[in-house]
């Protein structure tokens, strides 16, 4: 994608080469940040299925973990407070928060998602270290429902979105990246490397990734998505602190066979979750709650915002963080980590009060991989950046 420096409302875009930098509102005189809704995955957790299961689907002996499958470890939780206090650093120097005070009544609300354990846990503690002995709670639907900000329209796809989903799917299908044969063959020396002559079932190659439809709604099965899921479970191990001596990293540098086999999940969700339509489908809600908050207004299904409210967490997934990504036709990555949704992983939407008008700044904050396993502190200028901005959120572009 070729990026572009955006101006707000009052520079036109220019090519990134042509021109030095033009301050963004944050060095603005007189700007004033109003509001930013906050959109975060979850901490460092187990992988949602347990080890047996594993096993028989890559034909590789995996860790046992402290926690039950899909939950939250210590480890993950101190990651995670290291992240929020990261965030309330930030806003409070850019003047959102007040230093050494609490916030005013409904000036923060935390919205998480009630389906897993693993966000109402993540919303607890953006709650208890945004605002520290201030007695802030985190709010979301009664504890297993589905909410839709998340989990996207209860409306069943109707068959022109299926047909619409399964063209875009063999459109990005036809034309796999060559590298996907690279990330496929280190993770398949890695788990199984005998399984393409003698264990064809666990032969990650052998298995076509196509698009399966379940009860209507689509699912990628197949090679990449069998890697994809284990290479996410790789970093999840290597991030929790398992020993790097351990299977399968055994003869391997952790952090270099991660990154060669990572390029499978980012493929995995390009094929999948970075869908339009799915992501029109499974986004909307979310958008529609992330633009009313911006504005002041009510979110529907979501009482504790109200026009009072200055700062918006919602605590998610990284299926969200793919679908609004989709919408806003927003991409990035991490020099120090290869998934660009790792866990604590926080999508900003900032709306700033300028002489020429508002202007929308999408910010991400994020942890490196070994600062995920090690616990170090995050680094404002290393952990926080800017990656687009517009006069609105319809008209965002991506700034260098």
């Amino acid at each position: 994608m070729r990026h572009l420096l955006l101006f707000c409302t009052l520079f036109i875009a220019i090519p990134a080469l042509a021109a030095p930098a033009v301050p963004l509102p944050s060095t603005q005189q007189g700007a004033v940040l109003e509001r930013v809704v906050l959109l975060a995955r979850h901490g460092i957790r187990s992988p949602t299925k347990p080890p047996r299961t594993l096993l028989a689907q890559t034909g590789h002996a995996w860790a046992q973990w402290p926690v039950a499958p899909g939950e939250l470890t210590e480890h993950g939780k101190q990651a995670l407070a290291q992240m929020v206090e990261l965030v309330r650093q930030h806003y409070t120097q850019a003047g959102l928060l007040q230093s050494g005070s609490c916030p005013t009544p409904a000036s923060i609300a935390v919205w998480a998602d009630a389906k897993d354990h693993r966000t109402r846990e993540s919303g607890e503690i953006w709650a208890d270290r945004l605002a520290p002995a201030c007695g802030l709670r985190v709010s979301g639907l009664a504890n297993g429902q589905e909410d839709p900000i998340f989990a996207g329209s209860p409306a069943p796809l109707s068959t022109q979105e299926q047909s619409a989903i399964t063209q875009e799917f063999d459109q990005r299908a036809r034309t796999l990246p060559t590298s996907m044969d690279a990330s496929m063959a280190a993770l398949q020396a890695a788990l199984a490397p005998t399984a393409c002559t003698t264990d064809t079932p666990h032969c990650l190659r052998a298995s076509k990734t196509i698009l399966v439809w379940k009860k209507g709604k689509p699912h990628l099965e197949g090679g990449i998505a069998t890697g994809g899921t284990a290479a996410e479970n790789l970093l999840l191990e290597y991030t929790q602190g398992m020993p790097a001596q351990a299977e399968p990293f055994d003869g391997h540098d952790p952090a270099t066979l991660i990154g060669q086999v990572f390029p499978l999940h980012t493929e995995e969700s390009w094929l999948i979750r970075r869908l339009p339509t799915l992501a029109i489908h499974k986004g909307t809600p979310m958008a529609t709650a992330v633009q009313n908050a911006l504005a002041g207004k009510p979110v529907n299904g979501v009482p504790a915002v109200t026009e009072q409210t200055k700062l918006f967490v919602l605590a998610g997934h990284d299926t969200n963080l793919d679908a609004l990504a989709t919408l806003y036709g927003l991409d990035w990555s991490f020099a120090d980590q290869p998934d660009p949704t790792a866990p604590n992983t926080t999508l900003a939407f900032e709306l700033w009060r300028t002489a020429h008008g508002p202007c929308i700044v999408i910010r991400l904050f994020h942890q490196g991989l070994e600062a995920l396993r090690t616990l170090a502190p995050p680094v404002p200028a290393l952990n926080i950046q800017v990656i687009a901005a517009g006069s609105s959120l319809q008209t965002l572009r991506p700034v260098q």
